[in-house]
């Protein structure tokens, strides 16, 4: 490891661990953070199917919500009625099939979203608003770019690879643990 990849790995480290930025991003991308305003719980699965619903202002099925967020119908049933219930969601009739229900956002469901996304703005503001347009655009693109390498990682070759963890590592609350 080269002394600039080491000290790129620290200042990730540093921003992993910086609170602030982890609720902001974690509140971002679930929708089910405390305070936001979401489904009661914070439901991960409610906050998905919300977000899928925001992108179909016309509706979707259930069998259509399964396919996108690769879950049993079952569990699309049972998170749809809990939105219901909450009155986040809609049922009604499909129009070209009398068979099929379409789920949509109601009101309230719309109302959240709008709420949403002005706190997503607000947020991306305050955490990037110290960058000027051209850094925020290289950061976006060297993130991207870390992002499709890390998929290409083959984890077990870096967790299992002899002598990890290294360099004291030991010592910073990483068991030694060749099967991770």
């Amino acid at each position: 490891m080269t002394d600039a990849s080491r000290d790129l790995l620290k200042s990730f480290g540093k921003l992993l661990q910086n609170r602030a930025f982890l609720m902001a991003v974690g509140r971002q991308a679930g929708m089910g953070g405390h305070g936001n305003g979401g489904p009661r719980g914070g439901n991960r699965g409610q906050g998905k199917l919300l977000k899928v619903l925001a992108q179909a202002p016309n509706g979707l099925t259930n069998a259509e919500i399964a396919e996108i967020l690769d879950i049993r119908p079952s569990s699309v049933s049972a998170t749809i009625s809990r939105l219901v219930d909450a009155g986040f969601v809609e049922r009604i009739p499909s129009p070209t099939d009398k068979r099929a229900v379409i789920v949509r956002l109601s009101e309230k469901g719309r109302d959240l979203f709008a709420k949403f996304d002005e706190q997503v703005d607000t947020t991306a503001d305050e955490l990037f608003g110290g960058l000027t347009p051209d850094e925020q655009a290289q950061l976006d693109q060297l993130l991207t770019k870390l992002s499709h390498q890390i998929g290409d990682l083959d984890w077990g070759d870096v967790m299992g690879r002899p002598g990890w963890p290294h360099r004291g590592m030991d010592g910073m609350g990483m068991p030694h643990h060749p099967h991770f």
